[in-house]
């Protein structure tokens, strides 16, 4: 499943900083902190409106939820996918799952920038 941007880098977040502390699926999160794996404006809104969709898809829930402080438990599918978006190689694996016919476009892309720079400069040498 490939997630919007901001869902995927507070999951991965959840998931990095659950992992670290040894709490597998279950801890305590600022969200000041939060707002630190996004970039951009208005941070704190985009951060609650993504811990609203992850919600919605099933993929963690929420317990004691206050201003400043939320306990987050990762569900079993989003505990998975918190890992394979921690990693790039697994990221991108699921990228290119997602859109498995855009290798193609990548290579004829690339394909047709070689065979327009060669004609470019076969016209060039000609004048």
């Amino acid at each position: 499943m490939w997630l919007p941007k901001d869902e995927r880098k507070v999951l991965a977040y959840y998931y990095k900083e659950l992992h670290k502390s040894g709490m597998e699926t279950r801890g305590q999160f600022f969200v000041s902190e939060l707002e630190n794996c996004l970039s951009g404006n208005d941070k704190r809104n985009r951060v609650k409106i993504a811990g609203k969709m992850l919600k919605r898809r099933n993929l963690l829930d929420f317990y004691n939820d206050q201003h400043n402080s939320v306990t987050v438990q990762l569900s079993l599918e989003g505990y998975d996918l918190g890992r394979k978006y921690s990693s790039l190689w697994t990221k991108s694996g699921l990228w290119f799952a997602e859109f498995k016919h855009h290798w193609i476009l990548l290579i004829v892309g690339f394909l047709g920038g070689i065979i327009g720079a060669l004609i470019v400069n076969w016209l060039s040498d000609g004048c």
